[in-house]
């Protein structure tokens, strides 16, 4: 039984996903014990054969490559939910990087009900500089048994930590939101989480920073007020439909912290 499905989107890839896959090429972990979704989305030549090439390259690496003519990350990591056979999941973006050790020390500290999150740190492209984002902030080296709701920062992107399949179940991430999606689907699955699990610090996601990579740069002061009205929205749409089993105090810092984003996207934009 394979014991981890990762799970990566792309969308007209270039060199830095063939970086990617070569990462968890080189994992300790034993290759029969994990498999990788690549779920290409958007035009598919000359990038389909590009990927095959590549995998033609390495072929220990166990990858299923499946196309979607329909563009969008939300869309592509709901292919590959459907798709995984894992009993955990992984979420890799496919311009970032894992150590070697990365998949094995996680799945060392999961268990069904816990969350195993590890360091992460980021690196501008074309640097191998590594320095600690925000996030980095809620790591606790070794940390066990720790409440989720205590490292909310982790929780506000999909990536960077494994999760049991039985977590997510039937959930899956809305196609509808193009901007917070992530910390959205987070929220959806936190009714299930029990607590979380940290690697050592050696163990590392390391986030590649592009520049022209943001989505949202060219998007007008409205767009950001109207998607964190709508995000604002289907957060407590989410937590009305089970207050009890959802935390209020993890729902009240996704609210605090879409609208204080929220809020900085539009004073950046009015500048």
């Amino acid at each position: 039984m394979i014991d981890i499905s990762v799970i990566i989107p792309t969308y007209k890839p270039g060199s830095f996903l063939g970086e990617c896959l070569a990462s968890l090429d080189s994992q300790t972990l034993s290759h029969s014990q994990f498999e990788v979704l690549l779920i290409l989305n958007g035009p598919r030549e000359p990038y389909m054969s590009q990927i095959d090439d590549f995998l033609k390259e390495h072929p220990s690496l166990l990858c299923r490559l499946i196309y979607s003519e329909k563009n969008g990350v939300s869309l592509a990591r709901n292919i590959g939910l459907d798709e995984a056979q894992g009993r955990y999941i992984c979420f890799i973006d496919d311009d970032d990087l894992v150590t070697p050790d990365y998949l094995a020390s996680l799945l060392a500290v999961a268990t069904p009900d816990t969350i195993a999150l590890p360091y992460i740190c980021a690196f501008e492209d074309g640097s191998t500089a590594m320095r600690p984002i925000y996030i980095s902030e809620d790591f606790v080296e070794g940390g066990r048994d720790i409440p989720y709701v205590a490292v909310r920062r982790y929780f506000y992107i999909s990536c960077c930590k494994l999760i049991p399949r039985d977590i997510i179940g039937s959930r899956r991430f809305d196609v509808a939101l193009r901007n917070g999606e992530d910390s959205q689907f987070m929220l959806l699955i936190s009714d299930r989480i029990g607590r979380v699990n940290f690697t050592g610090g050696q163990v590392r996601y390391m986030y590649r920073q592009r520049s022209g990579s943001a989505f949202y740069g060219n998007k007008s002061v409205w767009y950001h007020f109207t998607n964190m009205l709508v995000r604002l929205y289907k957060a407590t749409k989410v937590y009305l439909s089970a207050p009890c089993r959802y935390s209020f105090p993890f729902y009240a810092k996704y609210m605090l912290a879409t609208f204080m984003g929220g809020i900085r996207q539009m004073l950046h934009k009015g500048q």
